[in-house]
């Protein structure tokens, strides 16, 4: 029943990243809802599973935007991958880890997408990494930090009797 759940999840955020995102636009940045969800799935889930629906949803935004057909189910394979696998020997549920991993994530999914573009030269593709990968980043880190309070606080209220990590 999980694997569902995080799978309508990772639509839910595609749908909203398609259609609702453009709204929190800031200077031509936008978070990515897609990755902010991913990771936090992959935070709490295995390695195939997290592996399999970022490269589920990968593969749902490349076929909604065609140019680079698998580079982005590419990228959300190995973030989810990398991701789940990272997470070992750490705690997860700790504030300060989940953000440590989404910018690690948002800056190697980006980087990803940048060097395998057909629209960027492989050239200008870490000077745009640096131009627009931060700022992106950035944005998708904070979105992200406002996701994981709010886990956080739905969390403590679900289970009042037990402390905070």
């Amino acid at each position: 029943m999980t694997h569902v759940r995080h799978a309508l999840l990772l639509l839910l955020a595609f749908v909203l990243q398609t259609t609702w995102v453009h709204l929190l636009a800031i200077a031509d940045l936008r978070p990515d809802l897609i990755l902010v969800v991913l990771v936090q799935i992959a935070l709490r889930t295995q390695q195939t599973e997290a592996t399999l629906l970022g490269f589920g949803v990968g593969l749902l935004q490349d076929l909604y935007m065609p140019a680079d057909l698998g580079l982005r189910a590419l990228a959300g394979s190995l973030v989810g991958f990398a991701v789940s696998q990272g997470r070992t020997g750490v705690v997860a549920d700790s504030f300060q880890v989940q953000l440590a991993f989404l910018c690690g994530a948002a800056l190697v999914h980006d980087l990803i997408c940048y060097l395998g573009s057909s629209g960027i030269s492989l050239l200008s593709a870490p000077t745009y990494w640096l131009a627009q990968g931060f700022g992106q980043g950035l944005y998708t880190i904070v979105l992200g930090a406002a996701v994981a309070m709010a886990l956080q606080v739905r969390r403590s209220f679900l289970n009042p009797s037990q402390p905070e990590p």
